[in-house]
């Protein structure tokens, strides 16, 4: 698996969550990643999706649920509002992916360890090929673990598990 997937899957790059507790930690190089990979699926004419998170902190419309500004998103995007970690609990994400008969993604977007792991283990499990490139995910710190050690950590679990690395 080399080269771009059916779909590029953006998840949660919203002001809430990049920017919750100070700037999340790879902000600026997963922004200039996505932007470089929108541009590379817009000239393929391959489906962008962006899945936001909405709760009582994220409220839909509000500044804090809408979508990073640094991010270049076409107007022709999918657009999947979730309310739980797994971006196929409750949603139409998968109709979706069936609808545009996609069967391999590429995932990007923050945080790490809950919305980015959920999603890809589900999507793994429901038979999809995930592909995604190094660093291409965004987290803080916390008490077990910098935001740098976390991802690498999740990275190596995903690896040749979950998904294929594709840089």
């Amino acid at each position: 698996m080399t080269g771009i997937a059916d779909a590029l899957v953006i998840i949660d790059l919203q002001n809430g969550v990049c920017n919750a507790d100070g700037q999340i930690y790879n902000f600026k190089n997963l922004v200039k990643l996505v932007n470089q990979r929108i541009v590379q699926y817009s000239e393929q004419n391959k489906e962008i999706i962006i899945i936001q998170h909405c709760d009582e902190t994220l409220l839909e419309g509000s500044y804090d649920w809408k979508v990073v500004p640094e991010l270049n998103i076409p107007t022709d995007v999918h657009k999947v509002v979730k309310t739980h970690a797994d971006s196929f609990y409750q949603t139409n994400f998968n109709r979706l992916l069936e609808n545009l008969n996609i069967k391999e993604i590429e995932v990007c977007g923050a945080q790490t360890e809950y919305c980015i792991d959920a999603t890809i283990k589900v999507a793994h499990d429901l038979g999809y090929h995930i592909k995604m490139q190094h660093n291409a995910t965004a987290t803080y710190n916390n008490s077990y673990m910098s935001a740098q050690d976390t991802i690498a950590f999740y990275e190596n679990i995903w690896h040749n598990r979950f998904l294929t690395f594709i840089n």
